[in-house]
């Protein structure tokens, strides 16, 4: 059988931005083959490579990457060093992590159409396929509208779109499940299983619904990757992932107990970049949170769960009804300084060179700490956050800046946090830990999620929103 990937001795190292300019050896020695119209699910824990393989598999590191490369690869019997990275799009997609790395055009529709006109394609070929990925991936009403204005959910099912659309032979993709409900992820499955194509995809925790639907099963750690079956690649994979990070606690005795509450809101919320949608209306009737819990919100994607997080956090208004804090009615700027939102893409969140300046920079209206006070706790929450304090954010993984979100909201110490799609791109374990070490100064904290297993094991109350309304069901219903 052909083999579409052939990967041979692989190393590559990074290049460090600082003085010294050292390399940062990241895979090495590497073997990867995989075979045509072979399934293929790698698992490993952020910062272990797989993004960075990814894209040197699409040739895009290191030439837009700084680093060395070395080993042979070959993409259906290419060799990728003498391949340009716009010569393989006929033969190669690429799905990133993070959709706002792809999406470029200022609507839907043109955002599909556009790769199939740099590949030449027929007008009535494009405005065909253009029309089945929209009908596809749900998003026919959406055409019009900026990709900026979509959800988490939606650019991803935009890609999607785009990948479908063009049609490549062989699908790499980094995290692709991450941002789906569980509609969707389970319609990528079916996609991606009764399809005549290759696809290798990369992960950083196993769902329910990678179970038996892979050919084959690897996980990438010491800088290569080792395959195996399915069941023992999972079990080596998820106890790594429980050594690198600590265990979900319980929080101590909460000196003071806080509550954030929300009643009888209606939020509307409009596509401004096409007048044709609907504009989105959201209604909340009860909303709270306490001191020291957990509280899981979810829902289908598109249906308001970071909007209503804008609003608990200040960030947007509302149209009606009360936000109030220990009972005192509280305007947005005032919810701006006591309720934390780690945004679904940490990026929106993350401005300042080094990880000392981002966590630093939190503390800057602290006047009763020295220099000397301001640095120990600068040190110190890095360390809680597996973080080291002279890394550029740039150079992190997604799941490392997901962390750096977080060590900047545990030296704010807000009492309440949202946190947006805690669980893309991070381990199970990595979350938990997460929450745990915020939740540790008594913070109310609401995790986002579409994983009704990982808010199960995770919440204390559930709130779902339905048909435009947010109610409170059972935790994992």
């Amino acid at each position: 059988m052909k083999h579409m990937i052939e990967v041979r001795d692989l190393s590559f190292s990074y290049r460090e931005y600082s003085g010294s300019q050292r390399l940062r050896p990241l895979l090495s020695a590497l073997d990867l083959t995989v075979k045509e119209g072979e399934r293929m699910l790698i698992l490993g824990p952020p910062d272990s490579g797989k993004s960075t393989l990814s894209r040197i598999l699409c040739a895009l590191v290191p030439r837009h990457a700084e680093g060395e490369l070395s080993g042979v690869i070959r993409i259906a019997g290419e060799d990728l060093v003498a391949t340009e990275p716009w010569e393989l799009t006929r033969a190669i997609s690429l799905v990133t992590q993070n959709p706002q790395e792809q999406l470029m055009m200022t609507t839907c529709a043109d955002e599909i159409a556009f790769p199939l006109e740099s590949l030449g394609t027929d007008r009535d070929t494009i405005i065909r396929r253009v029309d089945r990925a929209l009908e596809t991936w749900g998003l026919t009403e959406l055409a019009e509208v900026n990709p900026q204005e979509l959800s988490g959910g939606e650019r991803k099912r935009l890609l999607l779109a785009v990948t479908d659309a063009i049609d490549a032979p062989v699908w790499i993709m980094d995290e692709p499940f991450d941002d789906l409900d569980e509609l969707w992820r389970a319609r990528l499955m079916d996609h991606l299983t009764n399809a005549a194509r290759t696809v290798l995809v990369f992960a950083s925790r196993y769902l329910d619904e990678f179970r038996g639907s892979f050919d084959a099963y690897g996980r990438i750690h010491d800088r290569r990757i080792s395959f195996g079956a399915e069941e023992r690649i999972v079990i080596d994979f998820e106890r790594e992932s429980e050594q690198l990070f600590t265990a979900f606690e319980e929080p101590g005795n909460i000196d003071a107990q806080r509550r954030l509450a929300a009643r009888d809101l209606t939020i509307i919320h409009a596509r401004r970049s096409a007048s044709s949608a609907q504009p989105f209306r959201l209604r909340v009737e009860d909303f709270h949170i306490d001191s020291g819990e957990v509280v899981a919100l979810v829902g289908p994607n598109g249906a308001g769960k970071s909007t209503l997080s804008r609003v608990l956090c200040g960030l947007d208004p509302c149209e009606e009804g009360s936000l109030t804090v220990d009972g005192e009615r509280v305007n947005q700027k005032q919810l701006q300084v006591r309720v934390g939102y780690l945004f679904q893409n940490p990026d929106y969140g993350i401005f300042l060179p080094s990880v000392r300046e981002e966590i630093g920079w939190s503390l800057r209206r602290r006047k009763d700490l020295s220099p000397q006070e301001r640095e120990r706790m600068i040190i110190d929450c890095a360390a809680l956050f597996h973080l080291d304090p002279d890394e550029n954010p740039t150079m992190m993984s997604y799941g490392g800046r997901k962390h750096l979100q977080a060590a900047v909201y545990h030296v704010l110490d807000r009492p309440f946090v949202i946190i947006d799609e805690l669980d893309s791109g991070v381990t199970y374990a990595a979350a938990f830990e997460i929450v745990a070490l915020l939740r540790s100064r008594g913070a109310a904290v609401v995790v986002i999620t579409h994983d009704r297993t990982f808010a199960k094991n995770l919440a204390e109350r559930q709130y779902r929103i339905i048909d435009g309304r947010v109610v409170e069901t059972e935790v994992g219903s």
